[in-house]
Formats: structure tokens, C-alpha cells, sequence
């Protein structure tokens, strides 16, 4: 059984054949803004993000009745 020897490589590997895979999905983050993102949380995941975005989409959310 052959072991990886972390010790052999002065530098760390990376993979750099090429741009990405274009048959990955895309992040959401990369195509929506970040009202969007907030919108689609839930509350419970709402109460999760740093105070004042939290803070402004709550008030949004108060505003619009929901």
C-alpha cells in the first residue's frame, strides 16, 4: 500500500488545468443580488445573518404585512 507523503512537495498542490467546469451548478450568490437572498430566507435563517441586514429585511418584511 503506497502512502501520500505531505512532506515530499516545498509547495502546496493546486488544481490549474483550466478555467472551471461548466457543467457545475452556478452559486446562487453569483446570480442574485443580496435582497433577493434575503427575501428567500426564512425567518429562522433570517436571525442568523449579522444584525443589520437582519434588522432591514425584517422592517421590509413588516412594511409589506408579512
Amino acid at each position: 500500500m503506497t502512502h501520500l507523503n505531505l512532506t515530499d512537495s516545498a509547495e502546496p498542490c493546486f488544481i490549474t488545468d483550466g478555467p472551471p467546469s461548466n457543467d457545475l451548478p452556478t452559486s446562487p450568490h453569483r446570480t442574485m443580488n443580496l435582497p433577493q437572498i434575503l427575501a428567500g430566507l426564512t425567518d429562522d435563517e433570517l436571525a442568523r445573518w449579522p444584525a443589520d441586514l437582519a434588522h432591514a429585511e425584517r422592517e421590509k418584511r413588516r412594511k409589506a404585512g408579512g
